[in-house]
């Protein structure tokens, strides 16, 4: 189910945290650096590194996003290239690295305790 907009979430910030955007930071200059044939990321990932990168605020679906991409890469971190910055290890930093994770984490979560909140009134009143 779509989130609602960032102004429903009062509090909550969306600027992605320092550790994030170093992260992603690095993520594009590593890969810069690579040949093609060993650089990681897709062009959603890509945007996202970029965003991150730059702290640009995200909306409250990204989050939702994020929290869905490290759930589904976590496994990465057990690949043969992880240690060699390979292409499992680009894009999990260029998607905010562990930094990026434990932040969308927390904010989904604070997403969660605001709508659970705002049921209960609509319930009761």
């Amino acid at each position: 189910m779509p989130r609602r907009s960032k102004d429903f979430y009062r509090g909550i910030s969306f600027q992605p945290p320092a550790g994030a955007a170093a992260a992603a930071r690095r993520a594009l200059e590593r890969r810069a650096e690579l040949p093609p044939s060993r650089r990681g990321m897709t062009p959603v990932g890509l945007a996202r590194a970029r965003q991150l990168a730059n702290r640009q605020e995200l909306s409250p679906n990204t989050i939702d996003r994020m929290v869905s991409y490290f759930a589904r890469h976590a496994i990465d971190k057990r690949g043969s290239t992880w240690d060699d910055y390979g292409k499992g290890r680009q894009a999990w930093d260029g998607w905010g690295g562990d930094a990026g994770d434990r932040w969308a984490r927390s904010i989904a979560r604070r997403m969660d305790a605001a709508e659970r909140r705002a049921a209960s009134r609509k319930a009761a009143g």
